[in-house]
């Protein structure tokens, strides 16, 4: 049976990786490796400066559930140390979409993933669209994700049973905030920028000034991620290759040094 790694940026008590991990468990030798608090907008932080500490490690349902004081992307190199042969590791579900490479490349959730094929396991991130009530919240959202699990789980055992598609390093898949029939899985590129964050200057009680991010969203273009989640509806599945540079690129910068 194929050995898979579950974390997510969410915590221990997120409804999606809870969810996520009792349908994968009935298919997979799983195991759940997870900051125990949220983590969410890390990115691919590593904990470099201090003693990282295992602080639960039991058993739930037949698989082996760890937790950690560490960030998300440190999950992959433990999960490494304590597992051989991991076949793919799986990040999420996350509540809060993860479209377009801005995203990308904030979240705890996909910068998992990112770490985790680097070091040359096939990745998969999931992620859901949120209500702003629902960001940040250590344990996700309330509604009902079991169409997320099955989707989720039919791509977990595609990518099991065939390999990941060629040149592709990791998977990003983002649902929309509620599925309908219509919602359909659609192949799609990362849009580049979904927020355009402003500093917003506030006073606390005693008068004295801090910043607040407003983060405001952009039109998403058509063809790619962000569209297809926030205007159609649809479900986004994005190819993501970390090699991506071209021999051409590499002369026209050539060439730009010498000019």
């Amino acid at each position: 049976m194929p050995r898979v790694c579950l974390t997510n940026d969410d915590g221990p008590r997120s409804e999606g990786l809870l969810k996520l991990a009792e349908v994968l468990s009935r298919e997979v030798e799983l195991f759940v490796m997870v900051p125990d608090v949220q983590k969410s907008a890390s990115g691919k932080a590593l904990t470099l400066t201090r003693p990282i500490r295992i602080t639960e490690q039991h058993t739930i349902n037949g698989y082996s559930f760890v937790t950690h004081d560490g960030m998300p992307a440190d999950s992959i190199i433990l999960a490494a140390s304590f597992y051989k042969d991991i076949g793919l590791l799986v990040s999420g579900i996350n509540t809060g979409a993860n479209v377009g490479y801005q995203s990308m490349l904030t979240s705890g959730t996909v910068g998992a993933a990112f770490e985790a094929a680097l070091r040359g396991i096939p990745a998969i991130a999931v992620s859901r669209q949120a209500i702003p009530e629902e960001w940040f919240d250590s344990t996700g959202t309330t509604q009902d994700c079991s169409k997320i699990c099955e989707i989720t789980r039919d791509l977990v055992m595609r990518v099991l049973d065939r390999g990941m598609p060629q040149g592709v390093d990791l998977l990003n898949l983002n649902f929309p905030g509620e599925l309908s029939e219509k919602s359909k899985v659609v192949i799609t590129k990362p849009t580049k920028v979904r927020m355009h964050n402003e500093v917003e200057r506030r006073l606390d009680p005693n008068g004295r000034p801090y910043y607040w991010y407003l983060g405001i969203e952009q039109e998403a273009p058509r063809g790619t991620d962000a569209y297809e989640v926030s205007v159609n509806n649809n479900i986004a599945l994005s190819p993501v290759k970390i090699e991506f540079i071209h021999d051409e690129e590499i002369d026209r910068l050539k060439r730009f040094m010498k000019e």
